[in-house]
């Protein structure tokens, strides 16, 4: 791990992440889909540990996340969208906000979005379910903080 002069975290190897966000899906049980991951950066400065703020709209059920994940960058503090997956053709209304803390106190996770296209006569065809996950930056505990379907 190398660190950046506001003393903000640069993204470490995160294929366990990537094994634990994929686990969480399934994803072995669907060999023939794809299963793509997309890390979150910081759009400014490169950064990839965030504090999250994760709101949920009407309609968000269990495993059915409705709603948005913003991610605030532990560098610089500018604040971006990382998830908006929400009833179309407008968002509902927030009926819950979360600040999620580890076990360990910290705030700070790296994060990822693991989605599972399904595959039909070899084309990748449609989204199916995805996760998304985050390592704690201070003890590397694993979290599901949305599962979408």
């Amino acid at each position: 791990m190398t660190e950046n002069p506001g003393s903000a975290t640069k993204s470490p190897d995160l294929s366990d992440l990537e094994a634990f966000a994929k686990e969480r899906i399934a994803a072995e049980r669907y060999p023939d889909d794809l299963h793509t991951c997309r890390v979150a950066t910081c759009e400014s400065c490169g950064v990839t540990s965030f504090e999250l703020t994760v709101e949920q709209d009407e309609g968000s059920k269990p495993g059915r996340f409705k709603g948005v994940i913003w991610a605030q960058c532990s560098g610089c503090a500018s604040r971006q969208r990382f998830l908006s997956f929400t009833a179309y053709p407008e968002r509902g209304k927030t009926i819950k906000v979360e600040h999620p803390t580890c076990q360990c106190g910290a705030t700070t996770f790296f994060v990822l979005e693991c989605e599972r296209i399904e595959v039909w006569d070899g084309t990748p065809s449609f989204f199916d379910e995805g996760v998304v996950a985050g390592k704690c930056a201070h003890c590397g505990a694993f979290h599901a903080f949305a599962l979408t379907d």
